[in-house]
């Protein structure tokens, strides 16, 4: 099993409640940093208490991790993208508005010979992410 874990430098809380909101899903838990500081940290953001140390979301039957992270610098990359599988356009299409905000869209909605509606982006956080209907062209 692969988990994927998404972090962030401050705003997963915020990140958190797009993607809920995105996904009609739930966070199924989520720590904040408190009182807690990693070993050998040393320059801590002010309002780290606030910041997220450790949240997990199902998002289409696959748990996600996300977190805010302090020992290292977050940037923004290429090397993964998340494949979100949906049963129908309609569902892919309504992801798709919702993520679409603020993104940066690779690849249009558009109708394949493998499917009705696949589409892709780089969200607001710089999370690329694939969408595309399990329904084949032709299917009722």
């Amino acid at each position: 099993m692969v988990t994927p874990y998404i972090t962030f430098a401050g705003n997963c809380s915020e990140a958190l409640e797009f993607y809920r909101t995105a996904f009609n899903s739930k966070i199924l838990m989520s720590q904040p940093y408190g009182e807690y500081v990693p070993e050998g940290v040393t320059a801590l953001p002010i309002n780290l208490k606030d910041w997220i140390l450790h949240a997990e979301m199902n998002i289409c039957d696959t748990v996600f991790w996300f977190a805010d992270e302090i020992a290292e610098p977050v940037v923004e990359g290429n090397m993964v993208k998340l494949t979100i599988k949906l049963p129908s356009a309609k569902e892919a299409q309504e992801i798709f508005d919702v993520l679409s905000v603020g993104a940066h869209i690779t690849l249009p909605p558009t109708k394949t010979f493998y499917s009705t509606f696949h589409a892709g982006l780089k969200d607001k956080y710089g999370i690329s992410w694939n969408i595309v209907a399990e329904e084949a062209p032709g299917q009722p």
